[in-house]
């Protein structure tokens, strides 16, 4: 199988095509060329989620839009203006209208950053009408109507408890429990966990400048086999003009309001600087100039949970894999997976029964079936699930709880 090696660069290919490496032109094998797309015009009106999982009972604001976040914890917003949250009295803060807000986006970055986010973790979890927020936040009616009588709410305290004394008792009145102030460990653990699922998955874009071509991204992929780490990112870049393979490496990514991409050792690829412009969008530099990408599979679809990872063909020695990112609803998979060489996007479904899994990808008139295995929690929840498709690509993909 001739491949092309023009630079210091390595011999790629394709992981779900085996086919002789291209420059990824639009081809009937559902190839698409790598010109960098415009990213789409945003309506006027978007919808958000709000997530610490989701928050159902928040007051919101945004221009002509207002409500309170349903029981997905959705919202809606103008483009172009700030959103506010609030329950009655207490003002969580505001951010730009977008489709997900999490406490950090409405922390004030600064010196208190952090103590101001951990009490707005601590604050919406102690409210939780079942005192169970691993199955998302709920603040009841009766909560939402006497918050209104509240004192305003000081979250750059350092002393939480006696801030919440009154409040606390109201909320044990009306909802008829004992509420729980979670410690601020806890509570950030909770809040973690929410923000590296909701930022996990896989994205497809271009790279520019000296190289111009397809780069794609995986974010989030706690791998036991591959002993990749969450809040983390492995990306790779295909140069259509020369034909080869830009590897671009992994390194942690920081999460203060938007996640931050910041790989400063050169590698292959050299450093990348990059930063959630949208929960569904990156944009940045690397070495060779500018990088752009787009989440792909279902966003946030009320999935229960976000299958994150990798395919890839070992034999003659492939360097690019097909970027994977799944929700599981029930026993329902879905989602899509991108191969970085020749630019293509595969439709990906399946469905999981007990602990087998079968997965068809297809793209334009291919179609490969895969079979593997899912691990568990102790809890019975999905953990990670190998397998093999029948071309010999192997796939590992990762669980995490997602609502």
């Amino acid at each position: 199988m001739p491949c092309f090696e023009k630079t210091r660069l390595f011999c790629i290919v394709p992981v779900f095509v085996m086919a002789a490496c291209s420059g990824g032109e639009d081809d009937s094998s559902g190839g698409i060329d790598n010109t960098p797309l415009p990213p789409p015009p945003l309506p006027s009106v978007q919808t958000g989620v709000f997530k610490d999982l989701n928050v159902a009972g928040l007051a919101f604001v945004s221009g002509g839009e207002s409500g309170i976040t349903d029981n997905r914890g959705r919202f809606t917003c103008e483009t172009g203006s700030d959103v506010a949250f609030s329950i009655g009295t207490a003002n969580l803060g505001s951010t730009a209208c977008t489709t997900l807000v999490t406490p950090n986006q409405l922390a004030t970055d600064g010196p208190n950053f952090d103590l101001e986010l951990a009490n707005l973790a601590r604050f919406l979890q102690m409210l939780d009408s079942d005192d169970e927020p691993d199955n998302g936040i709920v603040i009841s009616e009766a909560v939402q109507q006497i918050a209104a009588s509240w004192a305003p709410i000081d979250f750059l305290t350092s002393d939480l408890t006696t801030e919440l004394s009154s409040v606390i008792s109201d909320v044990a009145s009306v909802d008829l429990r004992t509420p729980q102030l979670p410690s601020e460990q806890d509570a950030l653990a909770h809040l973690n966990a929410t923000l590296d699922c909701a930022y996990a998955g896989a994205y497809a874009g271009s790279i520019a400048g000296s190289s111009s071509g397809a780069a794609g991204m995986v974010i989030g992929w706690q791998a036991p086999s591959f002993g990749f780490l969450p809040r983390a990112f492995e990306w790779q870049g295909f140069d259509a003009v020369n034909e080869v393979g830009v590897f671009g490496g992994g390194g942690p990514i920081e999460i203060r309001g938007l996640p931050i991409i910041d790989h400063t050792d050169p590698g292959v690829a050299g450093p990348i600087s990059a930063q959630f412009v949208t929960a569904d969008s990156i944009a940045g530099t690397w070495e060779g100039g500018a990088l752009n990408l787009r989440r792909i599979g279902p966003a946030d679809d009320g999935s229960r949970f976000r299958l994150v990872g990798k395919a890839e063909n070992f034999a003659f020695d492939a360097q690019v894999q097909a970027y994977m990112s799944l929700n599981l609803d029930g026993e329902a998979i879905a989602g899509e997976a991108f191969e970085v060489l020749e630019g293509t996007v595969f439709t990906v479904v399946g469905e999981l029964v007990g602990d087998n899994v079968v997965l068809t990808a297809t793209s334009g008139g291919q179609t490969l079936l895969g079979s593997g295995v899912m691990t568990r929690h102790p809890d019975g929840s999905p953990n990670e699930a190998q397998g093999t498709f029948d071309d010999g690509t192997s796939f590992s993909i990762v669980a995490c709880r997602l609502n």
